[in-house]
């Protein structure tokens, strides 16, 4: 891995001027159907964790969810980070990722305090104040710098922010700059592939950041298959889940305005959560679908408003567009209903 793109100059010159804004909304990446190698980009792994923007002002952090959530609360693990940043003020964009034993990466352990953070209302709750122990290393991997004392880094080419990244960061153990290779992205993805990891994301060298919008700047190859998805609804009865809160999440992602339904989901909640949710969903019952196709399921069905979302993981997609085989991962609070898109 390369700590930054080759045969790029290090040096930066730029204007001072403005403030450093209280919230950016994340760049996001596009899917490509195949990897590929390119001289113009970076290859960077997708650790498939909880994206997540530091922004530090002298010597105190905040991270914030794609969704703007306050995250510093459920995460005290990197309260010392703005020690390790060679800055009075900067933004950096990355992802919280807990690591096992084995060196891989593991966002079931992150389950708990996502859950946490679902369920809280007013304030931080008990449980966040006094968080649970994560079961792995946390660490907050950045990828990118976005502000820098004084310096709006956004209208830069990516090899100037990777470079000046890697240059003010001191890495710990739970905190460094993410790595990624030049050029050659099918090898890297042979590599992912075999270590079943979750993917590759491709950047150009030479895009700007664009806060809030998906785009092909940046491109993402799946190895694995996991994604965020809408509940739209949940049903009662049948031979799932007997006896319990509900039977099936039913799931949703976004084409346009348009909320395409992909599946239902069982596996993977246990009992209580199960009733938890049911709790959170009763408030956001809604007399119709969201749907833009809405499922005929034999067995009572709740619609509910497309506002919770939750990660699963899957074996594939199958040719008419459903999820095949399911298994509920985690209540994602810190995403919007629109991040969950179809790919």
């Amino acid at each position: 891995m390369s700590p930054r793109p080759r045969g790029e100059p290090t040096s930066i010159s730029s204007a001072r001027g403005g403030q450093m804004p209280d919230f950016v909304a994340p760049m996001r990446a596009t899917t490509a159907p195949e990897p590929f190698d390119s001289k113009d980009h970076i290859f960077e792994l997708m650790w498939g964790g909880v994206r997540a923007l530091a922004f530090i002002r002298d010597g105190h952090m905040r991270l914030r969810g794609s969704n703007g959530i306050e995250l510093s609360h459920a995460f005290s693990e990197f309260i010392d980070i703005p020690d390790q940043v060679d800055a009075r003020e900067a933004i950096l964009d990355g992802e919280i990722i807990v690591v096992d034993g084995d060196g891989f990466p593991a966002f079931d352990a992150l389950r708990p305090r996502l859950h946490a953070l679902a369920y809280a209302s007013a304030g931080p709750p008990q449980e966040l104040t006094k968080p649970r122990k994560i079961n792995g290393q946390p660490m907050y991997q950045a990828f990118d710098l976005l502000w820098h004392d004084g310096r709006n880094y956004m209208q830069r080419p990516l090899w100037q922010r990777k470079n000046q990244l890697h240059s003010i960061i001191r890495p710990t153990p739970a905190f460094c700059a993410v790595d990624f290779v030049d050029d050659e992205g099918v090898a890297f993805y042979e590599a992912v592939l075999q270590r079943r990891l979750e993917g590759v994301v491709a950047k150009e060298k030479a895009g700007h950041y664009v806060p809030g919008l998906r785009t092909t700047q940046w491109q993402q190859v799946r190895a694995l298959y996991s994604g965020d998805f809408v509940i739209g609804g949940y049903t009662i009865g049948g031979t799932l889940r007997r006896g319990e809160p509900f039977s099936q999440l039913l799931l949703g992602a976004y084409d346009g305005d348009r909320l395409d339904y992909v599946g239902s989901v069982s596996g993977g909640i246990s009992d209580v959560e199960a009733r938890q949710l049911v709790a959170r969903l009763e408030e956001r019952i809604a007399g119709m679908p969201h749907f833009a196709d809405p499922p005929r399921i034999p067995r009572l069905t709740y619609w509910t408003q497309p506002s919770m979302i939750c990660h699963v993981r899957f074996s594939e997609w199958t040719k008419d567009g459903y999820l095949r085989f399911p298994i509920f991962s985690a209540l994602r609070p810190d995403l919007r209903p629109e991040d969950c898109v179809v790919e």
